[in-house]
């Protein structure tokens, strides 16, 4: 029938017989045959595991890797940043010196006039003298508003000791934004609080942190009201800054500032915590982020801000229930 067989034969001593066994090749060899498969079907699998233990722990080594390279790169980009804050401050501090003299002289200068101006020792029509006399009172007031940049970069070039106490945070919040009730509703902004219950007192500086939030909030009702129509924020809602406190883990408290305005690029993120960096064109200064981040720092703390254009911005500010000490200098 064409199949293979295995035949084996022997004679039988003292006999005419041969002994014949017969067997097909195939069933001979199935031991071998299946042996064989399960060695091959090992191998393979063996290999497979192989392969696929070594793709998983590459991906797994790589990954670590690539967080570490990140973690690496944010880790100089933060001490870049800490670097061009530190010298900024210190250069701040010698231009405030230099700036403050000539100010100085120039109020002088002004008020003089304008007291010579209304002893009436500087002739001239009524006229010339109330035109006079606003022109003085316009340079006295600039100087007043240049004397205030100054003032507040020296108050950050000076790092300015921390007065550490137990405070709750949720009466500091509350007491801050009692401060600007009227602007917002002024500007018809809501003012929402969502604080948690029970939380935690933190060993803080209670005038640092209400600087640090009037600051933000602050912010928040620029870019909301800034935004559009009255009364409608940039996402067609009805405007509204939102201030919310929860725990952060077992050691900390984290407070978000949320707004529904006009959002910022991330061009505009990149720079937020950089002096005289500013978007309010002609009322912005440039230090109100920069002095927040240096607060928040030399409490022992950490800010992020996240913003998208159209969607409002959201600041997160966590706080230590203790600082640690030698807080972190900017």
């Amino acid at each position: 029938s064409g199949r293979k067989l295995m035949v084996a034969s022997c004679a039988l001593a003292g006999t005419d017989f041969i002994l014949l066994a017969v067997k097909p090749e195939a069933e001979a060899f199935r031991s071998w045959t299946a042996l064989r498969t399960e060695l091959l079907l090992v191998l393979c699998g063996g290999i497979a595991l192989i392969v696929l233990v070594s793709h998983l722990l590459m991906k797994q080594l790589v990954n670590r890797l690539q967080a570490s390279d990140e973690r690496r790169v944010a880790v100089f980009a933060q001490m870049e940043h800490n670097q061009k804050l530190s010298s900024i401050g210190r250069l701040a501090a010698g231009v405030a010196h230099e700036v403050n003299n000539p100010l100085a002289v120039i109020y002088e200068k002004a008020g003089l006039a304008r007291d010579l101006l209304s002893m009436g020792k500087i002739c001239g029509e009524s006229r010339d003298s109330e035109r006079l006399n606003g022109l003085l009172e316009g340079i006295e007031s600039t100087v007043e508003r240049a004397r205030g940049i100054t003032h507040r970069l020296l108050g950050f070039a000076r790092r300015m000791e921390a007065n550490r106490q137990s405070l709750h945070i949720e009466e500091v919040i509350t007491e801050t934004l009692s401060f600007l009730e009227r602007e917002a509703k002024n500007r018809g902004v809501t003012l929402e609080m969502d604080l948690a219950e029970g939380l935690p007192e933190i060993v803080s500086d209670r005038g640092q942190l209400q600087q640090v939030f009037l600051n933000i909030v602050g912010n928040a009702l620029d870019a909301v009201t800034g935004s559009g129509q009255a009364g409608v924020a940039a996402d067609g809602q009805g405007r509204f800054v939102k201030v919310r406190c929860v725990p952060s883990g077992p050691s900390a408290l984290e407070v978000t500032v949320r707004d529904n305005g006009k959002g910022m690029p991330q061009e505009v993120l990149r720079h937020i915590f950089e002096p005289f960096y500013s978007t309010k064109k002609n009322k912005g200064t440039g230090l109100g982020m920069f002095i927040t981040y240096g607060i928040v720092r030399r409490l022992g703390g950490d800010i992020r801000v996240e913003s998208e254009e159209g969607r409002g911005s959201v600041v997160r500010v966590t706080l230590p229930l203790v600082p640690p000490d030698g807080s972190a200098e900017v």
